[in-house]
């Protein structure tokens, strides 16, 4: 079948980019030795406290081990990342455990994919309502004990959470970037079938973006304080009651192949071009 009048064929996109898949592949990372840290950026400002321990490679995993945090509104968290310009499929192998239990016990406890728009700061040129960033992660969020995604998009600092059930053990986390389009699935651990979770239509994000990992944990103890976003960058939450440890086997990066495609479906049966939004969903759904 041929494809729409003026557009390209998928065997033929798929084609024209071939030499340009793989320009992100060295950016993927297996956290299995001591160096594997090497490249990778850490979130951090220089005068406010650290919201997590510093990250670590043990028994063949990163180690993200939270302090009372959470990325939400200005409230800032821990973040692992690369750089990357353009679209994107990032993939990380992950499992989230509570410290004492098997799940978390204190609410928003969590971690998975982050991606944010660049921003210096220091505490002096620090002013509020100018964070802007994604997040698709695991653990438990409300009531805490349960096993469930969080999913998060803020705008100018304004922040919109979105809760669902999640396989427990580990799971696959994937964010795939198709210019403002970006579309989260996720895998359970024994299946092979990818399942999609949401999609968000950002065309404030700009081309270049921070591109990695985040924990966070125990909103309990940072509600009290709440909005005091200052304070909190700053000194950190008065109370730590933090019970999460993370563990991630992998991160994994590379270059989709399907063009940018302006439509915010991945049902063929509603699209103007059906063969591009098939060979968009397959590569979103590949291995």
């Amino acid at each position: 079948m041929a494809g729409s009048a003026g557009s390209p064929m998928p065997e033929m996109v798929a084609a024209e980019v071939e030499e340009h898949q793989d320009d992100l592949r060295s950016l993927s990372t297996r956290f299995d030795h001591p160096q594997a840290l090497q490249g990778w950026q850490e979130f951090q400002v220089e005068g406010w406290v650290p919201k997590w321990e510093p990250p670590s490679i043990e028994n063949d995993s990163l180690m993200l081990r939270p302090r009372s945090s959470g990325w939400f509104e200005d409230n800032t968290a821990g973040h692992l990342y690369r750089q990357v310009t353009g679209d994107f499929i990032v993939t990380t192998h992950i499992r989230v455990d509570g410290t004492q239990s098997p799940m978390p016990q204190r609410s928003f406890s969590l971690a998975g994919l982050f991606i944010r728009a660049p921003r210096a700061i220091t505490p002096a040129n620090w002013t509020p309502n100018q964070e802007n960033w994604l997040f698709f992660s695991v653990g438990t969020a409300f009531p805490a004990g349960q096993s469930q995604f969080e999913v998060k998009s803020t705008y100018n600092s304004l922040s919109t959470l979105k809760i669902s059930d999640a396989p427990e053990g580990w799971v696959r986390l994937r964010i795939g970037r198709s210019g403002e389009l970006f579309t989260l699935l996720y895998q359970a651990e024994n299946s092979r079938e990818w399942q999609v979770l949401d999609q968000f239509i950002r065309p404030d994000l700009p081309e270049t973006l921070n591109v990695g990992l985040t924990a966070y944990a125990d909103w309990d103890s940072l509600a009290p304080d709440y909005p005091n976003y200052q304070e909190y960058n700053e000194q950190g939450a008065s109370e730590q009651s933090a019970d999460l440890v993370a563990y991630v086997e992998s991160i994994d990066f590379r270059r989709p192949s399907t063009p940018r495609f302006p439509l915010a479906t991945l049902d063929p049966r509603v699209s103007f071009n059906p063969q591009l939004s098939e060979t968009r969903l397959r590569e979103l759904m590949s291995n």
